[in-house]
């Protein structure tokens, strides 16, 4: 089965994380608004359900009061402009009120209302100016005491609207709020993430830079030190050689230095470009070893190569690859307690070759594994001042590795030693 690597860049990678953390947001946003919606319409058809069973309850207390009901008949005949002041009339609107007010109570509805009793075409309304809507009114009929005739109650809530939004207030508020928190939240955070990108990368320029312009100095320290160490031959001058000597070794180190520096700035800048051809992984082995040869023999180390792997081509880019092990070497020689111990082997599995070296170093703790891979993160124990470096090596080594769609694994006990395992498909 064939596996397909989607590879994106920081700035393509970036784009889509902010798409989608914004289309996120806006789902939510449309989830929110349409959740509020529903909430009003639930609290409309809560409150209708409750009015229509608070008037039914009216209707049949009232029509069970002969009196009553006579009365309100009678003056729903009359004019209720000039009725409204009279006593009688004034006695039925309190107790119409009171009889309304006490079911709605009942139903958690604490609401001002205005009424309306029809009979035919003879209202009695104690706001006769008022204008209402039809659809605004919660209706209900009971039986009159003429014959064939009834009374339709009709109710109005002013405030009817201000009163369901205040049900679901806290919620909403609460809701438009977080939403608002949340949206200002992400812009700040982009905002900042960009700033701290910026930053970044001037931070990114200037090492680049400075390592650029120490190049030229570091070529002509070199070019001097030979030229003293050559003159100090000559004329036989033991102490000038010694300080060209000591000249000349600082000079690699600096130099190792700056390589590491551009190296760095090629980890930053995603700025690899593989240059893949056929190639034999012990050969490449064999040439990390040799470019190594004098930090080699400087630290007597010893190498063991246990070549086992029959099948050993790989399309790969040789450089990159060296580099790798020279990394993972380097490692195991600096830190290592005692004389440096370095196994390499190979051996073929499947469609792939795995590379192991191993060590008889300082170990790595077992809590350490997941992040010795991470960018500039280097382990907290020991003395960081006695192993130099910038925490981006094994950054770099994983980086490669998973470029030729390899894998790298770590085993390792402190002060037993680490084991390196490498990954690689093989050319069929």
């Amino acid at each position: 089965m064939k596996q397909f690597y989607f590879r994106f860049s920081k700035k393509s990678g970036r784009l889509i994380l902010t798409i989608l953390v914004v289309a996120s947001m806006l789902g939510l946003l449309v989830i929110q608004v349409d959740w509020l919606k529903e909430s009003i319409n639930m609290q409309e058809v809560i409150f209708s359900k409750g009015v229509n069973m608070a008037l039914q309850q009216t209707a049949l207390n009232m029509s069970k009061d002969e009196e009553l009901t006579a009365a309100m008949q009678n003056s729903i005949e009359k004019d209720s402009l000039i009725n409204s002041q009279e006593v009688f009339t004034q006695n039925i609107i309190t107790r119409l009120d009171s009889t309304i007010r006490k079911e709605l109570d009942f139903y958690h509805i604490n609401l001002d209302f205005h009424f309306i009793l029809i009979n035919g075409e003879d209202t009695l309304s104690l706001q006769p100016d008022s204008k209402v809507k039809n659809g605004e009114l919660f209706h209900q009929s009971f039986k009159s005491p003429y014959p064939d005739s009834s009374i339709d109650l009709a109710v109005h809530f002013p405030e009817r609207s201000t009163f369901i939004l205040r049900r679901i207030g806290i919620m909403f508020g609460i809701s438009v709020v977080l939403i608002l928190f949340t949206m200002v939240s992400i812009f700040l955070i982009l905002a900042y993430s960009r700033r701290e990108r910026m930053f970044a990368q001037q931070v990114k320029d200037m090492i680049g830079n400075l390592t650029h312009e120490f190049i030229t100095p570091i070529s002509s320290i070199s070019l001097a030190g030979n030229m003293i160490h050559a003159r100090s031959e000559r004329l036989g001058d033991q102490a000038i050689g010694q300080f060209a000597t000591a000249i000349k070794e600082e000079n690699k180190k600096l130099q190792r230095q700056v390589d590491r520096l551009l190296q760095l700035a090629a980890v930053e800048n995603s700025g690899f470009e593989y240059n893949k051809a056929q190639v034999d992984i012990h050969q490449i082995i064999e040439d990390a070893l040799h470019s190594m040869s004098f930090l080699l023999n400087q630290n007597d180390v010893q190498v063991i190569r246990t070549f086992q792997a029959e099948k050993s081509m790989i399309l790969a880019d040789s450089l990159h690859l060296v580099d790798v092990f020279v990394n993972l070497i380097s490692n195991s020689i600096k830190y290592s307690s005692e004389k440096p111990f370095i196994g390499i082997e190979t051996r073929n599995l499947e469609h792939t070759i795995e590379i192991i070296i191993t060590d008889k170093g300082i170990g790595i703790p077992h809590r350490e594994f997941k992040r010795i891979f991470e960018k500039y993160y280097r382990i907290t124990t020991g003395d960081l001042h006695n192993t130099k470096g910038f925490g981006i090596g094994l950054y770099y080594v994983k980086t490669v590795i998973r470029a030729h769609k390899g894998t790298i694994t770590v085993k390792s006990e402190p002060a037993k030693g680490s084991t390196f395992t490498i990954s690689l498909p093989v050319l069929r």
